[in-house]
């Protein structure tokens, strides 16, 4: 199973263990102790550079900043002052996420009384994708603008891809992906819009997307799989009243 960062941070059972590092070098005592603080088992920290700390995490090497805050685990996590995670990575994808939404890239059901939006990876094949499409309306209604990046899950060149690219081609595209939603067709074309296709495939990629539909919340957070409209507006905070 892929280990990642995340899951080191956020495992209840991780246990602190011993960590080797210089004794008359305070800086990295220091890191010892905040990754004991956090549950993080260490095996070893040593110091690389000024600027550069590397420590073995589970048998991994992981890089940090000299004050710990920052670590490279193949994705860049920040911590504030009360050790809570910010991940740096999936932040920048957000702000790719909201660059394919201002030009055009993703495909906005906006909501009339906008109070609230998300971002959602979406595959017209995908049973589940499908059972969300159903409740856009209501989610408009509620205040909650669905942007939909397009993840066909079987990959360029399949029909599915295809079908999604002429969805967003066509003159209504809206009106051609809840026909494809609903299993039905719609006619092949091509355009320029059509890249949309492939650059929701490459973020998704990016993101090590794992299934549809996945929500993008604002700042990068991925919560995969269906939800209901009631926890939608809790995981997005939408004032109900």
């Amino acid at each position: 199973m892929k280990r990642t960062l995340t899951f080191l941070l956020l495992a209840s059972l991780s246990m602190a263990g011993t960590v080797t590092a210089a004794s008359d070098d305070t800086e990295l005592n220091a890191i010892a102790a905040k990754m004991k603080a956090r549950n993080i088992a260490v095996d070893k920290v040593q110091r690389l550079s000024k600027h550069l700390i590397e420590m073995s995490i589970n048998g991994e090497t992981v890089y940090a900043t000299p004050d710990g805050d920052i670590m490279l685990f193949g994705q860049a996590v920040q911590f504030d002052k009360n050790n809570r995670p910010t991940n740096l990575t999936v932040a920048a994808s957000w702000r790719q996420a909201e660059t394919m939404i201002a030009d055009g890239t993703a495909m906005t059901f906006k909501a009339p009384k906008e109070k609230a939006s998300v971002v959602v990876f979406t595959d017209v094949t995908c049973g589940y994708c499908q059972k969300f499409h159903s409740q856009v309306p209501e989610l408009t209604a509620k205040g909650i603008t669905v942007h939909y990046v397009a993840y066909p899950r079987s990959g360029p060149g399949t029909p599915s891809f295809e079908n999604m690219s002429s969805a967003w081609c066509a003159a209504d595209p809206r009106e051609a992906i809840s026909a494809l939603f609903l299993g039905g067709q719609v006619p092949n074309a091509k355009c320029a819009k059509g890249n949309a296709i492939n650059k929701g495939w490459a973020l998704g990629l990016k993101v090590s997307l794992e299934s549809t539909p996945t929500l993008m919340l604002p700042c990068g957070h991925l919560v995969t799989g269906y939800h209901s409209v009631e926890d939608i507006i809790k995981m997005l905070a939408v004032p109900t009243a």
